[in-house]
C-alpha cells in the first residue's frame, strides 16, 4: 500500500532495524546494574530507546493516514491490549511469569533490572507488527502516504559513505585529525555547492572540537595526528 511509502514510517523502520541489531551484536555484553553498570547497560539502554522511537515514529506515521473505521476496528483493541499487558508486566508475579516464559530464566534478572524499557520498546515493535500486518490486509485501500518517498540521491549518500569509510580506515592509521579532514571534505562533495571557506571552517570547528572532547576532556587514548601527538 502506498501510505507505507512514506519518509517517517521508512525512517521508523530503519530505527527498529538499528535497534535490533544493536541488541543482537550486545547480547553477550553483562548487564550490571544501575548502580554498577556492566560493558552491556548503556547500549542495551540505547537499544531500546532506537527501538522506541522507531515504533512510535511508525505508530504516528500509520495513525496519521487512518480512517475513523481502521482506528475503531484494529487501534483501540491494539491499544487496550498494550496496555494491559504492560500494567501485568509491572506486577511482581507479571514480570516472573514474562521473565521466565519469554525470555528465560537465564534473563530473569536482566528482565527485572530493565522491565520498563524492555516492555516499552517491545511492545511498540510488537503493535508496529501487528498494526502493519491488519492494515496491508484489512485497511483501506488507496490510502496515501502524507510525506511520499523521494528518489534517492546517490550522489550525496555515495560520497557521504565514502567520507565515513575512509575514516574509518585513516583513524587508526593517521590519527583523528587527519581523518576529520578527509571526512569533511569528501562529504562535502555530495552537496549541491562546494565552498572552500565553508568546508576548511567545518574542518577547523569540527577538529577543535573533537580535540578538547576525547583527548584532552576524556582523555582517550588516540593519535590526534600519529606519531606527533
Amino acid at each position: 500500500m502506498t501510505r507505507f511509502l512514506s519518509k517517517d514510517l521508512l525512517s521508523g523502520l530503519m530505527f527498529i532495524a538499528f535497534g535490533m541489531a544493536a541488541l543482537y551484536f550486545g547480547q553477550k555484553l553483562a548487564l550490571g546494574t544501575p548502580v554498577r553498570m556492566g560493558p552491556g547497560y548503556v547500549p542495551r539502554m540505547l537499544s531500546f530507546i532506537l527501538l522506541s522511537l522507531g515504533g512510535i515514529i511508525v505508530l504516528a506515521t500509520l495513525f496519521r493516514t487512518a480512517d475513523k473505521a481502521e482506528k475503531e476496528r484494529y487501534w483501540i483493541p491494539v491499544a487496550g491490549l498494550t496496555v494491559a499487558v504492560f500494567a501485568f508486566s509491572l506486577i511482581p508475579w507479571g514480570q516472573s511469569f514474562i521473565a521466565d516464559s519469554v525470555l528465560g530464566p537465564a534473563n530473569q534478572q536482566a528482565f527485572k533490572t530493565m522491565t520498563i524499557p524492555f516492555m516499552v520498546s517491545a511492545l511498540l515493535v510488537i503493535d508496529v507488527i501487528i498494526l502493519m500486518i491488519l492494515v496491508s490486509l484489512f485497511g483501506r485501500p488507496g490510502a496515501d502516504a502524507d510525506d511520499p518517498v523521494e528518489a534517492p540521491k546517490w550522489k550525496p549518500i555515495t560520497m557521504v559513505t565514502i567520507g565515513i569509510v575512509l575514516f574509518a580506515l585513516l583513524f587508526e592509521r593517521a590519527g583523528l585529525l587527519p581523518s576529520l579532514v578527509v571526512l569533511v571534505l569528501i562529504s562535502s562533495l555530495g552537496g549541491e555547492e562546494f565552498k572552500l571557506t565553508e568546508v576548511i571552517g567545518n574542518m577547523v570547528v569540527l577538529a577543535i572540537l573533537c580535540t578538547l572532547v576525547f583527548k584532552v576532556g576524556l582523555g582517550m587514548n588516540i593519535y590526534i595526528v600519529r606519531g606527533i601527538w
